[in-house]
C-alpha cells in the first residue's frame, strides 16, 4: 500500500478543517437559540442630559484656632440663631472622654426610661407585635439604604419594643443591673464638659462636608447667569480645592438653591420658564429632585446654547453636599413595555413582536409610542386581545419566526 506524502496529508487536514469551519458557520447561522425577555411595564422619559453646578446660600464654619473642635450637630440638623454648632476641647483625649461620657449618659437615660415603664402603659400583646413588625421593617429598609446614622436609632427602637413585650408577658427583664453598671462607668469616668462652644449668628441646615467652593459663585447672581458665566463656573470645579482644610463644616442658610447648566437651545423648545421638571442625579439612581425652571427656556432664535437655571426649595443632608453633577432633566414620562428594537417585526403588513407561549410562537400586534437607537417602548392596552400581555416571553433573538411555529 503506497504511503501518502507529508504534503498531501497536510493538504487533506487543511481541507477537513476548512469544511468543518464552513459546516459550523452554516449551523450557527441556521440554528440560532431563542432569546426572550419578560414583558413588564417600564417608564421612560424625554430627557435632557447636562453637567450642572449647584449654587446654595451657604457659609463656612471654621475650626477653633487651638485645640480640637467637634460638631454639635449631625448632617441635616437645623442650626438656630445664637445656637451651638460645635464644641471646643483642649486636646483629642478631652474630646474622646466627653464623647464616652455623653454616650453613657444617653444609654443610661434610655434604660432608666424603659425601667420606669409599667405594664399598664401598653394596650396588649397584639399591639406590640404589630409595632415590632413595623420597626423590624424600618430597620431592614434603613440598612438597605446604607443609612449609617439611622441604623442605630432603628435598632434601638426595635430593641425597646421587644423589651416592652417581654415586660408585658411577665418575663424577667433585669434592667436594674444594666443601669447600675452604666452609673458606675459614669462615676468612674467623671463629669466631662467642653471647654467652649462655637455659635452661629444664622439659622440653617448643618453639613460637615465642605469642598472649598462655597463662595465661588455669588448666590444672589444665580438667576441671571449667562452661558459664558455658567461655562466659566463649571471649569472652576474640575480640580479639588485646598481651602477646606480649616473648615469644620458649613451652614446652608436658605432652602432655596439652584442648578445651573448649559444645554442646546433645541432641547428646550417644548419648555417654558416657570415649568416644573424632575431632575435625576446620574450618580444616584434613586435621587430625583422636583425643580422649577427659572430662566433659559426661552432663548433667542440666534442662540445655539442656553443657560438653563433650575430652582429647588428642598434641602437635606445629601443635597447640601452636591456640587458639580451629571444630571438628567426629565420632561415627559411614558409608560409601556420596553424591548430591543430588533424584536420588532412585520407580519401581514402589521407591526408586532413574537412571544413564546408554551413552546409556540405567537404574533402580538403593537404600537410604538417611543423609540431610540437601541430600544422601543410599546403601548400596553390590557383589553387588546391581539396585543402584548404582561409577562409574555417576548422573543428578542431567533430565526425563521412565524405565528404558530412550534419550538421544542
Amino acid at each position: 500500500m503506497p504511503k501518502l506524502k507529508r504534503d498531501n496529508i497536510a493538504i487533506i487536514v487543511a481541507v477537513v478543517l476548512i469544511l468543518a469551519y464552513i459546516i459550523f458557520q452554516f449551523y450557527s447561522v441556521s440554528h440560532v437559540e431563542l432569546e426572550t425577555q419578560t414583558a413588564t411595564l417600564t417608564t421612560v422619559y424625554d430627557k435632557i442630559d447636562a453637567v450642572a453646578v449647584a449654587v446654595r446660600d451657604e457659609s463656612v464654619i471654621n475650626t477653633s484656632a487651638s485645640g480640637v473642635t467637634v460638631p454639635c450637630l449631625a448632617d441635616g440638623d437645623k442650626a438656630r440663631v445664637k445656637g451651638n454648632v460645635a464644641m471646643t476641647f483642649s486636646s483629642a483625649d478631652a474630646a474622646e472622654k466627653y464623647s464616652q461620657y455623653s454616650d453613657i449618659q444617653e444609654e443610661l437615660r434610655y434604660y432608666e426610661n424603659l425601667e420606669s415603664m409599667t405594664v399598664g402603659q401598653v394596650a396588649n400583646v397584639e399591639t406590640l407585635d404589630s409595632e415590632i413588625g413595623n420597626r423590624a421593617d424600618e430597620y431592614i429598609r434603613t440598612v438597605s439604604r446604607k443609612n449609617v446614622g439611622g441604623v442605630a436609632q432603628r435598632s434601638a427602637d426595635l430593641n425597646e419594643s421587644i423589651l416592652r413585650r417581654q415586660m408585658l408577658i411577665g418575663e424577667n427583664v433585669d434592667l436594674m443591673s444594666t443601669i447600675q453598671d452604666l452609673r458606675q462607668k459614669s462615676q468612674k469616668l467623671g463629669v466631662s464638659k467642653p471647654d467652649g462652644y462655637i455659635t452661629t449668628d444664622k439659622s440653617g441646615v448643618f453639613s460637615s462636608y465642605t469642598d472649598g467652593y462655597e463662595n465661588t459663585i455669588g448666590y444672589d447672581n444665580a438667576e441671571s447667569m449667562s452661558v459664558k458665566d455658567v461655562k466659566s463656573a463649571l471649569k472652576k470645579f474640575d480640580s479639588p480645592s485646598t481651602d477646606k482644610k480649616k473648615h469644620l463644616g458649613k451652614l446652608v442658610t436658605s432652602y432655596k438653591w439652584y442648578f445651573m447648566c448649559v444645554v442646546p437651545s433645541e432641547s428646550v423648545k417644548n419648555l417654558d420658564d416657570g415649568y416644573s421638571v424632575d431632575v435625576a442625579l446620574k450618580g444616584s439612581a434613586d435621587q430625583v429632585i422636583k425643580m422649577t425652571i427659572v430662566s433659559g427656556a426661552n432663548p433667542a432664535a440666534s442662540e445655539k446654547e442656553t443657560a438653563l437655571i433650575l430652582k429647588s426649595s428642598t434641602m437635606n443632608a445629601k443635597l447640601a453636599t452636591i456640587r458639580k453633577e451629571e444630571i438628567e432633566i426629565r420632561i415627559n414620562s411614558k409608560e409601556g413595555i420596553k424591548v430591543p428594537a430588533s424584536a420588532l417585526h412585520v407580519e401581514n403588513g402589521k407591526k408586532g413582536v413574537y412571544a413564546l407561549i408554551s413552546s409556540q410562537v405567537r404574533f402580538r400586534e403593537v404600537e410604538v409610542i417611543y423609540s431610540d437607537e437601541d430600544y422601543v417602548l410599546l403601548d400596553y392596552i390590557p383589553d387588546n386581545n391581539k396585543g402584548i400581555r404582561l409577562y409574555d416571553k417576548i422573543i428578542t433573538q431567533g430565526k425563521g419566526l412565524s405565528d404558530g411555529k412550534v419550538y421544542t
